[in-house]
């Protein structure tokens, strides 16, 4: 069995560090499953080298998806046909493992002819284009990766689907004493601030904005010392966006643009509240975690964080785009060093049961054992 995970490689997020727990796992399992980028010089070629993880490079100059419309996508298939199954059949491959919408559309009808067997792991909501009418003759098996994804999925996908919950590394904990006093000195943070975070990508649906316009109005009341940190890229534009937006309000000694951060794990853990505000997040992976490093999360009720998050039991949800009702439970959470440590606690025990990377890993390699049997 010879498996491929193709990406495009411009950018990193949380279907990406996913994906390389599987890698890792499968590898360890003595599966021959490699990776192949289409950019080699992204954020995400600069995590694999960090982590020593080999990868091949293809590049592409367009690849289906990219711009939307059918015709651009069947334009984007055509174009990287010839290549995508000649890489295939040359290097042998039985299985092409997609992760991504541009790699699901671009690889999947190479694959198919190619006589590979194509899995379309499905790590966003899908719209309500009819286009994913398509989806069950371009691929061999779906997973989606939470209840949210699968209630998507289009009404003629009824057969080769699961759902399959995201993989995490239980056993990654780190000093939260220390990563705090890394986090302080570095971003010359004063101590007796509370360190709040978001962790991911810089993208507008994640609904930073929120977090930023909440933060203001808290700041503006005296509400304790809080010191936002923002990890994660994005596009240009965008970020100039956000950046202008703390200048408007006149927060920019309390808030710190981090940048890409490798390592997630130090930072959640430095953090006192993890906060998410997207209203459309398919799973959330960060709130996962937040919760195997022992720091709570303060979610947006909607989406994938409701299959995640049990208000007041392993963390509290807050109503969507309701700023009286974020800073309420911001400083329930703030405030209550009892409540934070219970909640914690049961957080960490239900994610090391629910999120394991063995158990993820058994799942997929059922899937493809099952693809291969026939």
């Amino acid at each position: 069995m010879k498996i491929l995970m193709p990406f495009v490689g411009d950018s990193v997020g949380g279907s990406h560090r996913s994906s390389i727990i599987l890698y890792k796992t499968l590898r360890q399992n003595s599966l021959d499953v490699h990776i192949l980028l289409h950019e080699s010089h992204g954020p995400l070629a600069k995590l694999l080298s960090e982590e020593g993880i080999p990868y091949y490079f293809l590049p592409v100059k367009v690849l289906a998806g990219t711009t939307p419309g059918l015709l651009s996508i069947i334009s984007g298939i055509i174009r990287n046909f010839r290549r995508f199954s000649k890489f295939i059949q040359s290097h042998k491959f039985d299985i092409i493992h997609g992760n991504d919408l541009r790699i699901n559309l671009s690889w999947s009808v190479p694959s198919r002819i190619s006589g590979a067997k194509f899995i379309w792991h499905q790590r966003t909501i899908l719209s309500t284009s009819r286009l994913w009418k398509l989806i069950p003759y371009l691929c061999d098996h779906f997973i989606s990766i939470s209840a949210a994804v699968h209630s998507t999925i289009p009404s003629n996908l009824t057969e080769n689907r699961s759902l399959i919950f995201n993989p995490f590394d239980i056993g990654a904990g780190e000093n939260r004493l220390k990563s705090r006093e890394a986090l302080l000195e570095k971003y010359s943070i004063s101590n007796d601030q509370f360190i709040i975070g978001y962790v991911g990508r810089l993208v507008d649906y994640k609904n930073i904005d929120f977090i930023l316009y909440s933060l203001s109005v808290m700041i503006e009341r005296g509400e304790h010392e809080i010191h936002c940190v923002i990890a994660g890229t994005g596009s240009d534009k965008y970020i100039k966006e956000i950046h202008n937006l703390v200048h408007e309000l006149d927060i920019s000694q309390q808030v710190t643009f981090m940048g890409f951060v490798s390592e997630t794990d130090e930072l959640i853990a430095g953090l006192d509240v993890l906060v998410a505000a997207s209203s459309i997040d398919a799973f959330g992976r960060t709130l996962v975690e937040a919760m195997l490093q022992h720091t709570p999360v303060l979610a947006a009720a909607a989406g994938g964080h409701l299959e995640i998050v049990e208000d007041g039991v392993n963390g509290l949800l807050f109503s969507l785009d309701d700023q009286n009702d974020f800073s309420g439970k911001l400083l329930e959470l703030l405030e209550n060093p009892d409540k934070r440590e219970r909640i914690t606690a049961t957080a960490y025990g239900q994610a090391c049961d629910r999120y394991s990377s063995a158990a993820h890993a058994d799942s997929i390699v059922l899937i493809y054992d099952k693809l291969l049997s026939y």
